[in-house]
């Protein structure tokens, strides 16, 4: 690989810095106080940033556990788009200025750090081809950079997937990677040849970016295994693979697994305990890409996005997702590139051709249809943990990798031919214009907050409590924007995979609010019980944002809910979007039973299914005796039995309703609900006291 001038580097890292400030405008004009995107995911990214803060610094705890969502008892955070790298490092940033201002610097170091590694390894794939030093070696490597970092994949999840643009080290990987798998007789590094220390020192800085890029996303991590799956083949098939090349395959993936076990293995125990965390059926197929998305421009388009997105409207998953176009001046630099050096591009045609197939998911999709046609990909689904990976549309960034090198030899081959420096800087120009013209989105789309004023004198109210936001029928990310002002712990919140674990669907009242219907663990009196709950889940504001459910059932439950439970008592707080109750002590506690996270999903009626067993918690305000009820749903004739924590019967049925009086000695008793037979049904439990 030829070596670089020492001041071409910090050129190079200008020139994908401007373009980067040019291509994302207006973000330049408020990066201390907007983020790019479309006000959703980037906010739950936002926060991420500032949860890392809070639990370093002011809680002196794991940040892969917040006792600030889903209070009181909090929520794991192991599957949760953390990206603890940009958290740690760019914390400096959130200190010395704001949360946006680190949310940028994330921003403009993620594309401007990408481009420059991917020139990087434009420089080193050409020099393997053969292109000599000069014009077309340069001009071709920084063309690699452009069409890697500014690809119509990298905008689109630039809108606020910061763990998915934040794919700077994929590059620098793949350069170390083949670095230390190349031959002895092709290094160039003479001094590292004599000492025996080239493939080993290519080796750790490989495992060195593919831990930082793991920290990023553990899914850049399953992408860049399969990367070197393809690089072995290609080798094996070339004859080139010898035992030293699985020597630094070894060091390489056993430093990794070394050094980012303590967050691996609470991940794999957490997945092998519960199953939560993988994609429901039919989603992995729905964020799969479709064929025709390779060849249909993005919505993001400053000329023709509007048409694009017309063209797109059939294709599944959010703009977001299925935005997988290649680019018409990459793929005809591209298919130049292979006709000049086909014998040499192998690998790259080889992987663009892979993780083009394997981005179109397990079956494959044209123009909407779901022809059931199965792609290599079902095969992988197979393997442990692949299936957790649900958005495999994001196999593109790797076939924009690839690309971006096949692109860069054709434009090389194009620079050869010229004799005249300054038709070939001309054409360089031109052609790396035209490809940045194919991928813009300008302008921008831009979030600045929509923080209501309210939240900031919350955020100078010391009490303690926690805060319940309406609509939460579903986790609104902006919730999240907004406890970064006010600090307080929430009932709920956006978080990456929900969690069945957690409190406010399995409670009565709050999981009216959380499913907007009653379960199965009813109260006959919201507003009798609602105090008891509210205590029990230390809630002490509820806030109902109007611009957050708009007319239609969902704020006539909500709304009608409320007034159940506070009737005419006034608000501490309302405005034309926001009204805001606080809670108050309840007069007299009343006993609940709050339902396992191992029942079937809440159906109509209301009904959950029993597979097996299920728990149910009882909660009581005093010892005492207390009625049990449980009701099947009519006609269910599933016998079925209800134990203690000992395995002793209290109760058996042969699946009517029955009823059965427990003595309570303290304020909690866990109990479990055995079914006898398949197809236990139960409408209804209830709890009350014999006093």
């Amino acid at each position: 690989m030829p070596r670089i001038r020492s001041c071409r580097p910090f050129a190079i890292l200008g020139a994908y810095l401007l373009l980067t400030l040019a291509l994302t405008w207006p973000l330049a004009r408020v990066l201390g106080s907007a983020i790019p995107g479309d006000s959703f995911d980037g906010w739950q990214n936002f926060w991420n940033l500032w949860w890392v803060k809070v639990a370093l610094l002011d809680q002196h705890t794991s940040p892969y556990f917040t006792n600030l969502l889903y209070h009181p008892t909090g929520v794991s955070l192991w599957f949760q788009t953390l990206n603890i790298f940009n958290g740690i490092t760019f914390l400096p940033v959130q200190l010395a200025g704001n949360l946006f201002w680190a949310y940028n610097a994330v921003v403009l170091f993620s594309f401007t750090l990408a481009g420059f590694g991917s020139y990087l390894l434009g420089l080193y794939a050409l020099h393997r081809v053969g292109v000599k030093p000069g014009a077309g070696l340069q001009a071709g490597a920084f063309l690699s950079g452009v069409i890697f970092t500014f690809s119509p994949f990298h905008f689109a999840h630039l809108l606020g997937h910061m763990q998915v643009f934040s794919l700077t080290f994929i590059p620098f990987f793949v350069l170390y990677l083949l670095r230390s798998l190349e031959d002895e007789a092709t290094r160039t590094d003479v001094r590292a040849q004599r000492k025996g220390i080239g493939a080993w020192r290519n080796a750790l800085m490989a495992a060195l970016f593919l831990i930082l890029a793991a920290l990023c996303d553990w899914y850049f991590a399953l992408y860049l295994g399969f990367f070197t799956l393809v690089v072995l083949a290609w080798m094996a098939f070339r004859r080139r693979l010898r035992a030293r090349h699985f020597l630094s395959l070894t060091v390489i993936f056993g430093l990794t697994l070394l050094v980012t076990a303590p967050l691996l293995a609470p991940m794999v125990v957490e997945s092998l305990r519960y199953d939560f965390m993988k994609p429901p059926p039919g989603q992995i197929v729905a964020l799969s890409g479709d064929v025709a998305g390779f060849f249909i421009p993005s919505g993001q388009h400053s000329l023709w996005g509007a048409w694009a997105a017309r063209l797109r409207a059939p294709l599944s998953a959010s703009p977001s997702e299925n935005t997988i176009y290649l680019g018409v001046a990459a793929l005809i630099l591209a298919g130049i590139g292979v006709w000049r050096w086909r014998s040499r591009l192998g690998l790259w045609l080889l992987a663009l051709v892979t993780f083009a197939i394997f981005a179109l998911g397990p079956v494959l999709h044209v123009y909407g249809h779901v022809t059931g046609i199965p792609l290599p990909y079902a095969l992988a689904l197979k393997l442990p943990f692949v299936n957790i990976a649900r958005t495999v549309a994001r196999y593109d960034l790797l076939v924009m990798l690839s690309l971006g090198v096949l692109a860069s030899a054709g434009l090389a081959a194009l620079l050869e031919r010229m004799k005249t420096r300054g038709i070939a800087t001309g054409l360089a120009a031109g052609l790396i214009l035209l490809a940045l013209l194919d991928f813009a989105p300008l302008p921008y789309p831009i979030s600045p907050p929509d923080t209501p004023a309210f939240y900031q004198s919350l955020a100078a109210d010391a009490r303690g409590g926690g805060v319940m936001n309406l609509p939460m029928n579903w986790d609104r990310p902006g919730y999240l924007l907004y406890q970064t002002v006010h600090g307080k712990p929430l009932t709920a919140g956006y978080i990456s995979r929900t969690d069945p674990r957690t409190l406010p669907g399995r409670v009565p009242v709050i999981n009216r609010f959380r499913q907007l219907a009653a379960d199965i663990n009813r109260v006959d009196d919201p507003a009798a019980w609602a105090p008891t709950l509210f205590e029990f889940m230390d809630i002490r504001w509820i806030i109902l944002d109007r611009y957050k459910m708009p007319p239609g059932p969902t704020r006539e439950y909500n709304e009608a809910l409320i007034h159940d439970i506070f009737g005419d008592a006034p608000p501490v707080y309302e405005d034309d979007r926001l009204t805001v109750y606080e809670t108050t002590p309840p007069y007299q506690r009343l006993p609940f039973v709050e339902i396992g996270w191992d029942f079937g999903p809440l159906q109509s009626g209301p009904s959950r299914a029993v597979d097996e067993t299920a728990t149910i918690t009882l909660h009581a305000p005093q010892s005492g005796d207390y009625t049990v009820t449980i009701v099947p749903v009519a006609g269910n004739a599933a016998p079925w039995r209800l134990e203690d924590a000992a395995g002793v019967a209290l109760m058996t049925s042969d699946g009517d309703a029955r009823s059965v009086t427990i003595p309570l000695q303290a304020l909690t008793k866990t109990l479990t609900l055995r079914a006898l037979g398949p197809g236990l049904t139960i409408h209804h439990i209830t709890i009350k006291s014999k006093m």
